[in-house]
């Protein structure tokens, strides 16, 4: 693998962005939580962190809760058909700049409003009739994650549920990519639009709960030491001495999403799942993990 440092960031759409937290584990299997500086991590201030490890000499695997792209729909495009010159997630993220450029610390909330976009989400109230059965409105990945068992992804479209902010989280995200991939220019390869080369580092999309089905057999969240160790101990980690009794469920995201990456990125399969092609890997991306034989 060569990968010198396994991170997983759970992330938010929140603006303050409260609830990101960051964890790592090293090559011998030992995680650890990583505190800001400050009271809480900005979404600008992980990925400067990031940034540091990398050009301080580390090969770093980096995984993100959200959402990398939207849907495509073939012969319609994103959105609906409203973007046709966006063909590909690199050109949506400059959209997502484009409509939510002015937030702070990558916020994108003025994103939603932008008549590009609205149209697409579900904002509140019952299931708008444009929705149908839903399916344009999730990617193919997350129809292959309810189909295997890894769980069920919430589609970025859907803000109706204040819990699942998933939607704000992801245009913040792609704000976040973006600014990261013009930090590290061609050090750092975006899964699954780039194949990482010898001696890059790369980002990738995580789903927590993935990892928390494969450990403990259940989605439930993890906030305890004593549940973390079982779960980290499936992937073969142990857990450093900075991780309290107690803790919020952002950071168990973050703790068991590093683990898992580090026993996951020696899998081959995992690089190469089943239902993933070129066409749905430059579009829509994939979750690290989902399809794995």
């Amino acid at each position: 693998m060569g990968y010198d440092l396994f991170v997983g960031i759970d992330w938010t759409g929140a603006q303050p962005a409260r609830a990101v937290a960051v964890a790592a584990c090293d090559p011998g299997g030992l995680v650890r939580p990583v505190w800001p500086a400050g009271r809480y991590w900005g979404r600008r201030e992980a990925a400067d962190w990031i940034a540091v490890q990398v050009r301080g000499g580390a090969r770093v695997l980096a995984g993100f809760d959200f959402g990398f792209a939207m849907p495509w729909v073939e012969g319609v495009g994103y959105l609906d058909g409203r973007v046709p010159d966006v063909t590909d997630m690199v050109a949506l993220w400059d959209l997502v700049e484009q409509a939510g450029g002015q937030g702070e610390d990558h916020f994108a909330g003025a994103a939603v409003a932008d008549p590009r976009l609205a149209p697409s989400f579900w904002i509140d109230g019952p299931m708008p009739a444009h929705w149908g059965d839903g399916s344009t409105k999730r990617r193919r990945v997350e129809i292959v994650a309810a189909q295997t068992g890894a769980g069920t992804p919430v589609s970025l479209f859907k803000l109706a549920a204040a819990s699942k902010q998933v939607g704000k989280a992801s245009l913040a995200g792609m704000r976040t990519l973006r600014y990261l991939r013009g930090l590290l220019g061609d050090r750092l390869a975006v899964w699954p639009v780039e194949m990482p080369a010898a001696g890059q580092s790369v980002v990738m999309e995580i789903y927590p709960t993935l990892f928390r089905k494969q450990a403990l057999g259940g989605v439930r969240k993890i906030t305890g030491r004593a549940a973390m160790e079982a779960a980290v101990a499936h992937f073969g980690c142990t857990l450093s001495h900075e991780v309290p009794e107690q803790f919020d469920d952002h950071i168990g995201d973050a703790i068991i999403t590093a683990a898992g990456l580090s026993r996951l990125a020696g899998n081959a399969s995992a690089w190469a799942p089943v239902g993933l092609t070129a066409d749905i890997a430059g579009r829509e991306g994939w979750i690290f993990g989902v399809g794995v034989s």
